[in-house]
């Protein structure tokens, strides 16, 4: 049966949510203040080039006009596949707030 939660508190992203973003380039005295703050810009699914390693979504905010970035990743790539397309489908151009809010029902 499929687990029903809003994305911020679902069971298999308790250690990726709220996203932990990296500084924009070059930039290294401008640090995202963690939490659900900055609208999500883009999202993309990546396969590595590398055989063994696992896909991941590639994750970008912005926040105080700067693009931060994030990866999201799980040994479970059906999982993964439908976050990225929820993520594609209905969190582009959201608050990182109402993407937290968005109900998951996989």
């Amino acid at each position: 049966m499929p687990i029903m939660a809003k994305l911020r508190d679902h069971e298999k992203l308790k250690d990726l949510w709220p996203p932990k973003f990296d500084m924009p380039e070059g930039l290294w005295d401008v640090y995202h203040p963690g939490g659900e703050w900055g609208e999500l810009i883009r999202v993309k699914w990546v396969v590595p080039d590398r055989k063994g390693d696992l896909p991941y979504i590639s994750v970008f905010v912005q926040w105080n006009d700067l693009d931060y970035r994030t990866a999201f990743t799980s040994d479970d790539t059906a999982f993964l596949k439908r976050l990225y397309e929820t993520l594609r489908d209905h969190g582009v151009g959201k608050s990182l707030e109402d993407v937290g809010n968005l109900i998951l029902s996989f």
